[in-house]
């Protein structure tokens, strides 16, 4: 099968040959779990500028072409993200503190950048995994408290910090 993809700004065709691609794989691809109207009215109501909600409108537009389907791939990456930073708050907001910070750090003139570059990516991480266990410890308590057992033979190595 052929996937064609336009570029957005440009209009330019990019054609790809997909061999491995069956049609019970783009009916998995074309599912749509909201409606337009709805993911319209989770775009305006985030707290981001108008230019970020302008991009994100566009992006739920881009749409594939494979064969004679076409499947709307900004939408299907939107309805992802909404899901998973509706169920994990938590580790959401853990990844983001960790890329505000990396940026403030970037911001400190001469040795920001390269810092920044090595810092920004452990940062967010470090907000994720905990926004994670905080986000587990609400849903999953069970899971939580056996990872805490598993890891509390290395409780004796706290004491040296």
């Amino acid at each position: 099968m052929q996937a064609e993809i336009t570029h957005p700004d440009t209009g330019e065709v990019f054609v790809i040959e997909m061999s491995n691609l069956k049609p019970s794989d783009l009916d998995a691809m074309k599912k749509e779990y909201t409606t337009n109207a709805k993911l319209k009215t989770y775009i305006e109501q985030l707290p981001v500028s108008a230019e970020v909600k302008a991009l994100l409108f566009k992006l739920s537009q881009f749409t594939v072409s494979i064969g004679k389907t076409i499947i709307k791939m900004g939408k299907a990456i939107l309805e992802m993200v909404f899901m998973l930073a509706a169920k994990y708050k938590h580790a959401t907001f853990g990844i983001l503190l960790g890329a505000l910070l990396g940026s403030l750090i970037a911001a400190v003139p001469f040795l920001g950048p390269p810092l920044a570059a090595f810092l920004q990516p452990l940062m967010m991480l470090f907000g994720f995994g905990k926004g994670l266990l905080e986000d587990l410890k609400r849903d999953s308590p069970d899971i939580v408290r056996s990872v805490t057992e598993a890891g509390s033979v290395f409780y004796p190595l706290n004491a040296a910090t």
